[in-house]
């Protein structure tokens, strides 16, 4: 009887599993079960890589700069007037309490990776949506699983405004494209909007795209009627428009009242308008102004026949100003940026999110076409899908170069951990672009691509070695060695000594006098206080004729120190550093030399 029941509840299980699946089918007209169980496997399967790449995908160079701006937020000071930046300020005050939350940690780039996680899942439901409206709901579940298994989509556990921005972007897109237009949807897509520019500027090239789209599509599909009346299409044009300037107004003012306005419009309007100056030999409608008109006039009349064609052949008027109203905003997007966007700020995720759903819905709908033909071989991807097969080559596509459990984040999380022990709060630190996170910046300026080239024609002054001596910054981080300005690169080697991690901190290898081998003359830099070590261990003698008793604070100027002992190679480094046991690897080469002389 015993093992009777529990044949029974066997039987029962895999029935129940057999009838879930079977729903599933039902639900996404999904053909077969083979298919709809292939499906949620992969979709499983992409989740789970992309969780075990937070942890192991290398962190991208904006990941730790825009933490931290986020950290400088949660440690009370204002974006723009007490630090430089670049960015609109919306992405790094909504995850502040998150940061402030979490603490200083050197794990924190993990954490942040899973608070903005959740944004993936809007993400593919906006796809799942525009592939739903466009197509089937069949379609939305394989350009889900396109999206997701899409190479040029691994930045999606990225730590950036990137994320944020494309997800509030679909979901506007969403809203416009999921019913008649009316002023409750324009007022919830222009909120949208409205945040899209509380994250990035370069949302002004999305507005264009989507002003476009409409336009062209209200031209293509004449027999479709899009609103009530002129007037009312006028008040939710003006509805949409309105919100989606207002947010960024609110945050403008929100800045001119705290006195922070000039600041703001210096970091993220003067200076992001150096790109065009800067990169006006890359621009292609200046450098070939009647080979842009041209290729401008041509595509936009290729796109207005694809368009057409599109129409003619869509039973459903409503499903076909929706196809070309994708189809629109994706190509005036990608003409752009091409024509009259520097390549410096170029970006096409959003584009390669959107017309995800058109590329998969013509695939399918092709290859549905041509299962119905007669020719055996086809009839094998009735049992064994295509689009599964597709998804798993562009899967496994990047893996060619990158292994899932080769950890590529630890040099950041390492130099994270030094900085955390070498540096109290206070600590000024010399680095590129924030990657230390935690530490105040001495120099102002983000030194990102931008900034150099703007440095190399004077524009910007590089006042870098200045700012270390009035700052007394006794720690350069040089993982970005190559971004420091020449000037700046030869003030480093000069003045600081390496200690592992991509750290370096004050200090010098003391010179013996040839005439006296125990009298050493130097000049210090960083005003700091610093001891003397030595490979030998402790060292005596006297400091510009004091005698020395541990650490000593050295003005910048010539100094001398007379050794009482020939004892080995002598360092001067900062003190702070010796303290907490930081050596410099200098003498970490010199020991090993002579333990292997030994």
């Amino acid at each position: 009887m015993k093992k009777a029941s529990i044949a029974g509840a066997q039987a029962q299980k895999h029935v129940s599993r057999a009838t879930l699946i079977q729903r599933a089918s039902n639900y996404f007209v999904i053909p077969n079960q083979i298919e709809m169980t292939s499906a949620g496997v992969l979709f499983v399967l992409l989740v789970a890589v992309k969780i075990l790449n937070i942890f192991h995908q290398s962190f991208d160079r904006d990941e730790p700069q825009h933490l931290h701006v986020i950290w400088q937020w949660v440690r009370g000071f204002v974006q723009y007037r007490d630090f430089f930046d670049l960015h609109m300020p919306l992405f790094h005050i909504v995850f502040a309490p998150v940061a402030a939350l979490i603490g200083e940690r050197a794990t924190i780039l993990y954490w942040m990776r899973f608070a903005i996680f959740p944004l993936y899942f809007v993400v593919l439901w906006c796809a799942y949506q525009i592939a739903q409206e466009l197509f089937s709901r069949r379609v939305g579940v394989w350009t889900v699983l396109a999206v997701a298994a899409y190479p040029g989509y691994g930045t999606a556990i990225d730590f950036c405004t990137g994320n944020l921005w494309v997800a509030l972007w679909l979901l506007c897109v969403v809203i416009l494209m999921r019913g008649a237009i009316d002023v409750r949807r324009s007022l919830g897509a222009g909120v949208l909007m409205g945040l899209c520019f509380g994250v990035s500027p370069k949302s002004a090239v999305l507005l264009l795209s989507l002003g476009a789209g409409a336009v062209l599509t209200a031209l293509v599909v004449r027999q479709r009627r899009f609103c009530e009346s002129r007037t009312y299409l006028s008040l939710c044009v003006g509805t949409f428009l309105a919100m989606s300037f207002a947010i960024p107004a609110i945050i403008v003012l929100f800045f001119a009242l705290k006195g922070v306005w000039p600041d703001m419009r210096s970091c993220v309007f003067e200076f992001g308008s150096l790109v065009g100056p800067l990169y006006k030999d890359r621009l292609f409608y200046l450098t070939h102004p009647m080979w842009a008109a041209l290729i401008l006039t041509l595509t936009l009349a290729v796109i207005v026949y694809i368009a057409h064609w599109i129409d003619r052949n869509t039973a459903d008027r409503s499903v076909a100003a929706r196809r070309v109203f994708i189809l629109i905003v994706s190509a005036s997007y990608i003409l752009a940026l091409q024509i009259f966007w520097p390549p410096l700020s170029r970006t096409y995720k959003p584009v390669y999110l959107l017309s995800a759903a058109l590329i998969v819905g013509a695939f399918v709908s092709a290859l549905d076409r041509l299962l119905h033909q007669k020719w055996g071989i086809l009839r094998l991807f009735r049992f064994l899908p295509l689009p599964m097969l597709v998804v798993i080559a562009e899967f496994f596509l990047p893996l060619r170069k990158h292994s899932l459990f080769q950890d590529r984040t630890t040099n950041q999380t390492g130099m994270l951990r030094a900085v955390l022990a070498l540096t109290e709060p206070d600590d000024y630190i010399l680095d590129c672009e924030g990657e230390t996170i935690f530490r105040r910046r001495c120099f102002r300026p983000v030194l990102d691509r931008l900034t150099m080239k703007a440095i190399q024609r004077g524009i910007v002054a590089d006042t870098a070695p200045q700012r270390c001596i009035e700052t007394h910054t006794c720690v350069v981080a040089t993982r970005l060695m190559q971004r420091y300005p020449p000037t700046t690169r030869e003030f480093i080697q000069h003045n600081y000594l390496p200690i592992g991690n991509k750290l370096s901190v004050a200090g010098a290898v003391l010179e013996r006098s040839k005439a006296d081998s125990r009298h050493c003359d130097f000049e210090v830099v960083i005003p700091a206080t610093y001891r003397i070590i030595s490979t030998n261990g402790d060292v005596s003698g006297s400091l510009d004729g004091v005698p020395l008793e541990g650490l000593r604070f050295l003005e910048p100027g010539p100094h001398s120190f007379e050794s009482s002992e020939l004892s080995g190679r002598l360092i001067l480094l900062w003190a702070q550093a010796v303290e907490r046991h930081f050596t410099p690897s200098v003498l970490r080469a010199s020991n090993e030399a002579k333990e292997r002389a030994e």
